[in-house]
């Protein structure tokens, strides 16, 4: 947010400035307004690029702040863009310490409205590996502590649950992770996966439940409409449950906290 109002505000400077020097109709700011605001993103995401250069071809062997923080900037102006309003509501819940992060998944803007909204603790995701290959973003998100998973290769992924658990525990970083493995295209909930029960238990972590809500809509409303996405943290399985509880019981007890909140949450609409 801080982002656009500062790139917003050297757009009209700059607008009014060359109106009043030149002369120029007050109909053109109209004009100028955008044209200045794309040219300065042009410059922002160019500088992204070229920062990039210098990143080293392999993932860090620790996190990096500052990517994740460019990561955030990037999305308030991504998340304004794409006209979206999100309600965040149990933050009261969250522990002191790192936690395991999962919820429902519905779109690949999951991830993207969480990171956005949840500061003041480090957050990172482990995601599928094409996003990795994305043209700049890939090596923001890998610079920035997020891991990917080989959804094919049980072995290369208990890798990466096993370096996860190495990030939380070291690094002070929660993680999230979605059990279903894959988005949900109806709404309903898929079979969940043991890799993020499995991750707390390696980690010793809490597991932080959530709910995500309307993200699905965000492409189907752009740009006409307006989305409102809504995230709910649900319940808190501490550390001592995730220790006495097998995966099995993990999974059941978290997917009947997210179904019950979907549900309770749908019989309010209407």
């Amino acid at each position: 947010m801080i982002l656009n109002l500062v790139v917003l505000m050297l757009s009209a400077a700059g607008s009014v400035g060359v109106w009043l020097g030149a002369g120029i109709s007050p109909w053109w700011l109209l004009l100028l307004l955008p044209a200045f605001y794309i040219g300065l993103l042009a410059v922002y995401f160019g500088t992204l690029w070229l920062v990039s250069l210098f990143f080293p071809k392999k993932g860090p062997k620790r996190s990096g702040a500052f990517c994740r923080r460019v990561i955030q900037l990037s999305l308030d102006w991504l998340l304004l863009l794409l006209r979206v309003k999100i309600s965040l509501s149990g933050t009261e819940l969250l522990p002191d310490c790192p936690c395991v992060l999962v919820s429902n998944h519905r779109s690949d803007f999951d991830p993207l409205a969480m990171l956005a909204v949840l500061r003041g603790r480090g957050l990172i995701y482990i995601s599928k590996e094409e996003n990795f290959r994305l043209p700049l973003a890939g090596n923001y998100i890998r610079q920035a502590g997020f891991l990917a998973i080989d959804r094919e290769n049980g072995m290369k992924a208990m890798r990466t649950l096993k370096q996860a658990a190495g990030r939380l525990r070291d690094e002070g970083l929660d993680v999230g992770i979605y059990p279903e493995g894959t988005r949900s295209k109806t709404g309903e909930l898929l079979d969940f996966k043991s890799g993020a029960f499995y991750l707390a238990k390696k980690a010793d972590a809490p597991i932080a439940v959530m709910t995500t809500q309307g993200t699905e809509r965000i492409g189907k409303n752009f740009p006409l409409h307006s989305t409102a996405v809504r995230l709910h943290i649900c319940r808190i399985i501490d550390r001592e449950t995730v220790r006495a509880s097998s995966l099995e019981e993990l999974s059941a007890t978290v997917r009947g906290i997210i179904e019950a909140d979907l549900s309770a949450a749908d019989s309010e609409r209407h």
